[in-house]
């Protein structure tokens, strides 16, 4: 089966932006504990009238956008909602990055979520768009080997440069910030050119970080994007622990025995998107097979037609696998984009409701598909 020939452009962020640096000694912003911020949804504890909090684990793993989405991150601030503010919400994160465009979807959930309840970001790998969906976390857990940066934002197929890339750093500063982070050290995992080093007081524990080489340690350098691994995030202030378990996380989280229960939907949601995408892809690369094998007579028609069908179900339940986010472009015959030039104008669009045109544009093929049908029948009466 052909591949569409104008697949929909879309952006990765995995790492880059330019800003000017100081190059004195003058210390950028002092780090503060992630957790800082004293809010009844941030605090540890029990949750309303002595009730126990819900803690709700959602696993996300794979590109952002495709296995890890706003969307999931909706459902459980619902269920978390349903208890009352102040519950426990805890993404599970093993990510290298994605969509941008997603990037912005989650900025949107998060921001107001993590205004009703605690929210906690557990690492074990977060590159890119995934470091970014962390750090508007007021937590962040590692695992032992877990990652976190290398944030670079691409425009088509080169990095972000000038007021693009300006843009991109101030965001990802404000993000950083709004969590209770450095926002230099979060540029440093843009743009290479920018470094950062740090002293920690060894009695207080306080960090102070440098826009050069002034801090006794040296975070990041000139030559690669910053990516922390989980020691450097922890002794540098960026990480709240490190922890491989459930049980190590919640000890971290200072959770006392009795005062919380682990609420199962959440594992329940980012465990039945996962079978979804599976259970497409694998159903995508069958159609795929099958309709470069189907005939031109009235029996491969009418299988066509059934093909058809079943793509729309695809873009109906996992828009994601129906794009070819990961690899093979949008899932559409060339039949389809031949027979429908403004629908194919339209999803080009990056606000394009894309699911729905490209189900109408199945639509229009499936009613051509008819009509050669009945010719033929038409032909052999």
């Amino acid at each position: 089966m052909s591949r569409l020939a104008f697949v929909a452009s879309f952006t990765l962020a995995l790492g880059s932006a330019a800003l000017a640096q100081g190059t004195g000694t003058k210390p950028v912003a002092p780090a503060s504990t992630p957790a800082a911020a004293k809010s009844p949804a941030s605090t540890a504890g029990t949750g309303e009238a002595g009730k126990q909090r819900q803690v709700f684990i959602l696993p996300q793993s794979g590109m952002v956008g495709v296995g890890l989405r706003a969307a999931e991150m909706e459902k459980v601030e619902k269920a978390a909602d349903k208890f009352g503010p102040g519950q426990i919400v805890v993404l599970r994160i093993n990510s290298p990055g994605g969509l941008v465009t997603e990037a912005d979807e989650i900025d949107k959930v998060l921001n107001r979520l993590r205004e009703k309840h605690r929210l906690v970001a557990w690492l074990e790998e977060a590159i890119s768009a995934a470091a970014v969906t962390a750090m508007h976390c007021r937590e962040i857990y590692f695992m032992n080997l877990g990652s976190m940066g290398s944030a670079t934002m691409f425009s088509g197929d080169k990095s972000a440069t000038g007021a693009q890339l300006d843009a991109w750093l101030r965001r990802i500063s404000e993000i950083a910030e709004a969590g209770g982070r450095n926002g230099h050290v979060a540029k440093c995992m843009v743009y290479s050119p920018l470094v950062v080093s740090y002293t920690r007081d060894p009695k207080t524990g306080k960090v102070t970080f440098y826009p050069d080489a002034s801090g006794e340690k040296m975070l990041s350098d000139e030559k690669d994007n910053l990516t922390l691994t989980a020691d450097q995030a922890l002794d540098c202030g960026y990480s709240n622990g490190t922890a491989n378990t459930e049980a190590e996380l919640f000890e971290k989280m200072q959770l006392k025995p009795g005062t919380f229960v682990v609420n199962e939907e959440g594992r329940k949601i980012g465990e039945g998107w996962k079978k979804t995408l599976e259970s497409c892809e694998r159903q995508r690369k069958s159609l795929q097979q099958d309709w470069s094998l189907a005939s031109d007579d009235a029996k491969g028609l009418q299988k066509k037609i059934q093909i058809c069908k079943q793509m729309q179900d695809i873009w109906r339940k996992a828009e994601p696998v129906a794009m070819g986010y990961e690899g093979g472009g949008p899932l559409m015959p060339e039949e389809a984009v031949g027979l429908s030039p403004d629908l194919i104008e339209k999803f080009q669009s990056s606000g394009a409701n894309k699911s729905k045109l490209a189900c109408e544009a199945l639509d229009r093929l499936i009613k051509e598909l008819q009509r050669q049908i009945a010719e033929l029948k038409k032909g052999q009466g």
